[in-house]
């Protein structure tokens, strides 16, 4: 009941940030009205809304093939496919990873081609159904900690339809788990210099999800199923939208800075940093995480100061 009632307060607090990123088979985000159009399904959550391709990220046990399902969806209107439909799809190339990076200021890699391979290039969406799936298997194992590795995925023809035009090519940001990917029990302390009314939540249950090697954004599966982080109002439980901490670490495991999952800043100003006056480290041997960062939006506004106990390995 918690679970339900916080992810439908989360839904109606930041609906207006997130009705860009929403898409299934009812709503469809395409110039093209009234039509069913061919398209990837969300395989995770989008990391950034309004990027020049959509890139989701993904932290996988190692493993010489271990898969990660995509969907190929008829999404829009109609009830289901008018015809068993051929949809054709493949690898992308550089030109796919180079617009995103320039996009939004990173820098992936191109996955190589001998480290994942596609279970097939084709599917069909049979007539009257919606759905077609296939996986995409990656030798985790043989993965460079030191690369970010991207695989764009290109639907390149289709028998019939029309090929959506904002997710008819993917970005899968793939990563092996780091050493701090888990769920973890999160306490501290929460100070909201705006608003002296919200109260940290603590003690709740949260996840730290990989996004590289020395990396991990928070997330709150729990309450909020999202990147983001609870804390109490008068009239119960919310969370800042579009904001929640990435901690990026070095080689001796201290957190060297904090940022903001959705952009620094994210398209309400929202951005993160590390607060030096506290501590700022992961104990590999307790799998203890204690870390001081602040949320900035027109000057330093809230500042947490937490940690996080390991529990166990997110699913």
């Amino acid at each position: 009941m918690k679970k339900y009632i916080y992810r439908t307060l989360s839904f109606m607090l930041a609906v207006s940030f997130l009705t860009s990123c929403l898409k299934d088979d009812s709503l469809v985000l395409d110039p093209e009205k009234g039509h069913n159009v061919i398209e990837f399904a969300n395989p995770a959550q989008i990391g950034v809304v309004g990027s020049v391709h959509p890139l989701y990220t993904f932290a996988l046990e190692s493993g010489s093939a271990v898969p990660i399902p995509i969907t190929i969806s008829y999404s829009g209107p109609e009830s289901g496919a008018p015809e068993d439909i051929v949809v054709n799809f493949d690898a992308g190339t550089q030109a796919e990873v180079t617009a995103y990076n320039e996009d939004q200021e990173k820098a992936f890699d191109l996955m190589p081609s001998d480290i994942f391979t596609l279970s097939t290039k084709s599917v069909v969406i049979k007539k009257g159904e919606k759905k077609a799936t296939f996986n995409a298997l990656f030798a985790t194992e043989r993965f460079d900690f030191d690369k970010s590795y991207v695989l764009p995925l290109k639907i390149t023809s289709t028998s019939s339809g029309i090929v959506s035009g904002n997710f008819g090519t993917i970005l899968l940001s793939v990563n092996p788990k780091n050493i701090y990917d888990g769920i973890y029990t999160l306490t501290g302390t929460f100070n909201d210099t705006q608003n002296s009314t919200f109260t940290g939540a603590y003690p709740i249950e949260i996840h730290l999800v990989t996004q590289n090697a020395k990396s991990v954004a928070f997330y709150d599966d729990e309450n909020l199923g999202n990147y983001g982080h609870l804390f109490n109002t008068p009239t119960g439980g919310s969370y800042y939208g579009n904001f929640a901490p990435v901690f990026n670490f070095d080689d001796q495991n201290n957190v060297v800075s904090v940022v903001n999952f959705y952009g620094q800043p994210s398209s309400n100003g929202r951005s993160g940093r590390i607060d030096v006056t506290g501590i700022n480290k992961y104990d590999p041997a307790t799998k203890t995480l204690e870390v001081s960062y602040v949320m900035v939006q027109g000057g330093d506004r809230t500042f947490f100061k937490e940690k996080m106990v390991y529990v166990g390995p997110r699913p």
